[in-house]
């Protein structure tokens, strides 16, 4: 098996810094990646300095990390945000990793990105359209797919059923 990268001193750029994009940017700590991020709006200067994160346009974004994590939300804006263009600003040997909704990339771009060596590696556990019987994506020794059940836990499940009784009592 070939070694990867080391992400230790990598820049990290969030497409997305909420409540999910933010726990995942507190997790990369320990590599002391530089963290940076484009967002609907940029956040207030303390969880900026909390987080040691600088807010930057999209298109720095692109041609600056090392790896990208997104973590938006899927609305028209965002629909294929990450397309042919996008990969093309980005660095050579980028690493992806989507936890938010398939449709922000475009698959077919993604696929083209990884034959090139454009992108290196990509993370998915969301797909365009869901559920997604075949891909070329599937095949591919360069990713990592699995689903998307992050919130499939004893905890989580027990919190929501908590929250429900709660609204259902208010």
């Amino acid at each position: 098996m070939p070694l990867s990268e080391d992400p230790t001193g990598k820049v990290i750029g969030f497409i997305g810094l909420g409540a999910i994009g933010k726990n995942m940017a507190a997790k990369t700590k320990p590599w002391e990646m530089k963290i940076i991020y484009h967002n609907r709006s940029r956040l207030p200067e303390d969880e900026e300095r909390k987080l040691d994160a600088t807010y930057v346009s999209l298109d720095e974004l692109y041609t600056t990390a090392d790896v990208i994590s997104i973590n938006t939300p899927l609305t028209p804006e965002t629909r294929h945000l990450l397309n042919d263009e996008a990969f093309a600003k980005m660095k050579d040997g980028v690493y992806i990793v989507n936890t938010a909704r398939g449709a922000v990339i475009d698959e077919d771009a993604l696929v083209r990105a990884l034959d090139s060596g454009k992108v290196a590696r990509a993370g998915l556990d969301v797909f365009d359209p869901e559920p997604k019987l075949s891909s070329a994506l599937f095949s591919s020794d360069r990713v990592t797919l699995q689903p998307h059940v992050g919130a499939f836990t004893r905890g989580t499940i027990h919190r929501g059923e908590r929250d429900v009784f709660a609204n259902v009592k208010a």
